[in-house]
């Protein structure tokens, strides 16, 4: 299998690295990067001892999938582009910036049946990938809600803000672990440095009788970057540092009843860990795997569709202060 990657950028050189990890393993035949900036493909491709090109144009007819790194505003173009070619494709997240693109791209890969896979890299975090089968199997008993914290001190971004860069991770990651989608959001967002662009966001999405809560902030100066996720559950939580894909720290903590009152029962804090496997690479695994077998990837194009729309959702809340149904 041969496969092109569309940009070099910062987390290009990580897909990059990965894809020259898997043709020395024999896992993909060839790998061309391309990225129209020659100051940014040919020092990463001589380091990997990979083939460059600076044009997408000039790839050979023999390229079986493309994988696309290049900045969100490029996503839907490049994207319809392959698969009208007849290629497979992955596209980092956001899939697309809006769910009418989404929706055409989806329609586009139906009728070509071709894989169109969207780069939601936290279906394939391995302690998060355990906190979904505890919660499948009852560990948690009701769950009461879900909080994401993503924080740091950064410039803002100036092509999208923090909803469609950080929150679309987290709306995904709560619909993959609660296995349903979300029934409404309340969202508010704030911009204080680009016209258009929230820096800062808070969302509270409602799936039943859990609900989720998501902070997102590119304007924290308190203390190093934090990535985290916890679960609240009426027998068991937990908390997921991201940035340390291999543990899950447990909390035995309940409320049980006793004589019309409640006790407060806790057994403290316990840490387990899971065999470590790199997200990025697992991620990418499964593209070619479904592109070699037809089968339906863990991110697969309707989850990308989804997450969009509920960021579009959440953005309308933000525009008028109200509950969005979604």
């Amino acid at each position: 299998m041969k496969i092109a990657q569309i940009g070099t950028g910062y987390w290009g050189r990580n897909h990059a690295r990965v894809w020259k990890e898997m043709k020395d393993e024999g896992i993909i035949d060839d790998i061309i990067l391309v990225d129209v900036k020659e100051s940014a493909v040919r020092p990463l491709a001589e380091n990997f001892s990979l083939k460059y090109l600076t044009s997408a144009d000039d790839l050979p007819a023999d390229i079986d999938a493309v994988d696309i790194v290049a900045p969100t505003p490029l996503h839907f173009s490049l994207s319809k582009r392959f698969l009208e070619e007849g290629k497979h494709v992955f596209v980092e997240k956001p899939m697309t910036a809006t769910s009418q693109e989404g929706e055409e791209l989806v329609k586009i890969a139906t009728g070509a049946g071709k894989i169109l896979m969207p780069g939601h890299l936290f279906r394939y975090h391995p302690a998060l990938n355990r906190v979904k089968e505890m919660i499948a199997g009852r560990r948690f008993g009701k769950i009461f809600y879900v909080k994401t914290v993503r924080s740091a001190m950064r410039v803002p971004r100036k092509d999208m803000g923090v909803l469609l860069a950080l929150a679309i991770h987290d709306v995904d990651t709560y619909t993959y672990i609660l296995g349903k989608k979300p029934q409404s959001v309340l969202c508010d967002a704030s911009e204080h440095f680009w016209e258009g662009i929230e820096d800062v966001a808070s969302l509270t999405l409602r799936y039943g009788e859990t609900s989720g809560y998501i902070f997102e902030s590119w304007l924290s100066p308190i203390g190093n970057k934090i990535r985290e996720i916890y679960v609240a559950g009426e027998s068991l939580s937990a908390r997921v540092d991201y940035l340390k894909p291999d543990v899950i720290e447990l909390y035995d903590s309940s409320l049980t009843p006793s004589n019309g009152d409640w006790i407060l029962e806790n057994e403290g804090m316990r840490s387990i860990t899971v065999p470590y496997r790199e997200p990025l690479k697992e991620e990418l695994l499964d593209f070619v795997r479904s592109c070699e077998t037809g089968k339906k990837p863990t991110a697969d194009m309707h989850s990308g569709l989804e997450a969009v729309k509920v960021i579009e959702s959440a953005m309308e809340s933000a525009r008028s202060g109200k509950r969005v149904d979604i």
